[in-house]
């Protein structure tokens, strides 16, 4: 028997009885006292297991709460499938070892192992990577260099930039490069799909950014939770889409209460801080006339601004 079945033993024995012995993790497992004793270091140093001796049971027990075993096989399970289907998209990972997850699957129970393909993982959406582009990029942020690209703004037209790549971020389904602009002499970002060409130069970068800065720059430019915060919205979702957002979390800091309107009915209000509005804007209208911007007024104003613009462009008669 694996390592694994007799730790998960050890947890077990203790959660139903409060305790267990060396002698009944041998006499299960056949295996020697000293096995058993690693067994019980690696829960202490591996898996920061709060399990100490008891001398007056003469065995191991929890000195503190502890769940680390608890439904393991299903969120084993989860992982595996999870780890699986983003593989299958290189553009969510681009290299992996495989080997690290066939090492996973052994981890599962083997009665679970059926089970596999009865769950399916879906990604909602992603832009293709360009794994030349990324070497590339890569390869110039590993050796200081600069980069000249063709960059393409949002309506297409070209520009040529000179960059020194200095991170990579994957948010919302697309690449982007964090680098240092040769030319605005400031940190920007860049879209990996809008690179339309990237060349290697000889000359290396002017100016190395710290982890600190970078860092900085993603917490203040990346997610409606990130940055300091600008204000609390609250949002209001009636039926049938209330019953769905109350389990969803956009937010960790975000608050719920319910309510009902005199013509709409029964809703839910979230209220949560947010930095960049027009990404927020973005995930509200996906619910249509089901979501409501109840405050603040500007940000209620733009949603408004931008279901009259659409109304106008695609319903007026012209």
């Amino acid at each position: 028997m694996s390592q694994n079945e007799r730790l998960q033993y050890i947890d077990t024995a203790i959660r139903e009885k409060g305790v267990v012995t060396v002698q009944e993790v041998v006499s299960k497992f056949e295996v020697t006292p000293r096995t058993v004793k690693r067994d019980i270091e690696y829960l202490r140093e591996r898996v920061n297991a709060p399990i100490q001796y008891i001398s007056h049971k003469k065995g191991y027990c929890y000195s503190l709460p502890f769940d680390y075993f608890t439904y393991r096989n299903e969120r084993m399970l989860l992982f595996y499938i999870f780890l699986t289907r983003l593989i299958e998209s290189p553009t969510h990972f681009p290299f992996i070892d495989r080997a690290v997850i066939s090492n996973i699957k052994k981890s599962i129970k083997a009665t679970y192992l059926p089970l596999i393909t009865r769950i399916t993982y879906e990604i909602e959406e992603w832009e293709e990577l360009d794994i030349e582009l990324f070497s590339k990029l890569f390869a110039a942020m590993r050796d200081g260099k600069v980069v000249t690209i063709q960059y393409a703004d949002v309506k297409g037209r070209p520009s040529t930039r000179a960059i020194a790549p200095e991170h990579f971020i994957h948010y919302e389904g697309r690449w982007y490069c964090i680098a240092y602009d040769e030319h605005k002499k400031g940190i920007r970002t860049f879209l990996l799909s809008r690179i339309r060409k990237a060349q290697v130069d000889v000359k290396r970068r002017s100016k190395k950014l710290s982890n600190e800065e970078i860092q900085k720059y993603i917490q203040s430019t990346y997610g409606i939770y990130k940055g300091k915060t600008g204000q609390v919205v609250c949002i209001r979702f009636y039926e049938p889409v209330s019953n769905i957002v109350k389990k969803q979390v956009w937010h960790r800091e975000q608050r719920m209460k319910e309510g009902s309107h005199p013509q709409f009915g029964a809703y839910v209000e979230m209220l949560l801080p947010v930095h960049h509005p027009q990404e927020l804007l973005g995930k509200i209208l996906r619910y249509g006339k089901y979501a409501e911007v109840i405050s603040p007024e500007d940000i209620r104003q733009q949603w408004v601004n931008a279901i009259a613009e659409t109304y106008k462009r695609y319903c007026e008669k012209k």
